[in-house]
């Protein structure tokens, strides 16, 4: 009977080879190749002692996708970052962020397409309100696991996820972030709707095993986009569980208001946690969803507990160019701020211009002052870009 088994596998596999031999090489040949060349240069000066840091960094990343063979394809990303110069006044803020030379494979991937359900394991970026790696800086941060992608629901998408490895930016010693255990695992389901008339919702649940004893950490987000025509209404909720935290549960609310007038975009944003505990937003830094998450100094204070944050925005179209500027303000009666500041005000802005589809350069500043004995802290990011 194995003999006869073995023998109809041969067969099939003769009769069909050429077959598979021609759907393989058309998938192949039907790999979609893009890339991009990046420089960014960075500076920053400490709120501790007023020191500048600054680097300047080359790279880029080259990506494969093939085609289908019967409902399956492959992906693969290389990233690589080079610095080309730096100057360390103060303590090394690009350490964990942009000091890094080297190459690393940052997507490998598996995936099947049967109908509206698509399946993805291997190393892959992921970008959810509560799951998601960072891009702003030269390496982009990835993980590895299973997601699962669906829209058989009219007007819904979706998407079911295990991750247990995380690619950081850098791993602190010079060298690009590499796959390193992400506690013991993460599951996150994410679900986004759109079926009602001008109205968009988004819920996502995480759950993180943590790697030792009462590290377990979740989080549950929700956030509703009204489109009002003249206006866009939105709000939002935070709310988390840490077991690593004396103060365990951290809740935020958030509510954002945008409109035209002329030709300017005017967007009101305000964000309040409450004084139960810090809020959990998530794994990797992309997952700052909260409204009032500042451009550089990102969202980091802003999730502390028992905090109140106001950033108020303008954006407009000049020459060519998208412009915005905003002004914000953190206050926390607890002073839990960075260096124990109860208030911090900040002001910013960037301009962005495209020459052509492909090569496009952003340059942004950021300035924020502390209430406490911290000196102002300012940051200049020069990004250039050529995608291919």
């Amino acid at each position: 009977m194995k003999k006869i088994t073995k023998l109809s596998m041969a067969a099939c596999l003769l009769l069909s080879s050429s077959v598979f031999a021609d759907t393989l090489e058309e998938a192949f040949s039907n790999s979609k190749v893009k890339g991009e060349l990046k420089a960014q240069y960075f500076d920053k000066q400490s709120p501790v002692d007023g020191k500048n840091d600054n680097i300047f960094v080359t790279g880029g990343n080259i990506n494969i996708v093939t085609g289908s063979f019967y409902g399956l394809n492959a992906g693969v990303t290389f990233q690589a970052s080079h610095v080309v110069d730096r100057s360390i006044e103060a303590t090394n803020d690009f350490a964990s962020t942009m000091d890094a030379s080297g190459a690393v494979m940052s997507e490998s991937y598996l995936a099947y397409t049967l109908d509206n359900t698509t399946l993805k394991v291997g190393r892959q970026y992921i970008t959810t309100p509560l799951v998601a790696g960072s891009g702003s800086r030269m390496i982009k941060e990835s993980f590895e696991g299973v997601t699962l992608t669906n829209t058989d629901l009219a007007d819904t998408t979706i998407v079911a996820a295990y991750v247990n490895k995380f690619q950081g930016r850098t791993d602190g010693a010079e060298n690009p972030g590499e796959f390193d255990k992400y506690e013991d695992g993460a599951y996150t389901l994410y679900v986004k709707n759109n079926s009602i008339e001008n109205l968009t919702l988004q819920g996502q649940y995480l759950d993180v095993d943590g790697s030792t004893a009462n590290t377990d950490k979740n989080a549950l987000y929700i956030d509703g986009v009204y489109d009002a025509s003249i206006a866009k209404v939105s709000l939002q909720v935070i709310d988390s569980t840490n077991d690593s935290n004396a103060k365990s549960d951290g809740r935020l609310y958030g509510a954002k208001v945008s409109g035209n007038i002329g030709m300017v975009n005017l967007t009101g944003l305000y964000t309040s946690t409450t004084d139960d505990g810090d809020v959990f937003v998530g794994a990797g830094n992309g997952a700052d969803s909260g409204y009032t998450a500042l451009p550089i100094h990102g969202g980091s204070v802003t999730y502390k507990a028992n905090t109140d944050t106001m950033v108020a925005v303008a954006a407009t179209q000049l020459a060519g160019a998208t412009v915005v500027a905003y002004i914000g303000q953190v206050k926390s009666p607890d002073n839990n701020n960075l260096g124990g500041s109860d208030k911090i005000d900040a002001y910013g802005g960037f301009v962005q211009y495209a020459f052509n589809k492909n090569f496009s350069t952003k340059v942004m500043y950021e300035n924020a002052s502390f209430s406490d004995t911290l000196k102002d802290s300012n940051a200049l990011r020069v990004y250039t870009s050529y995608k291919f």
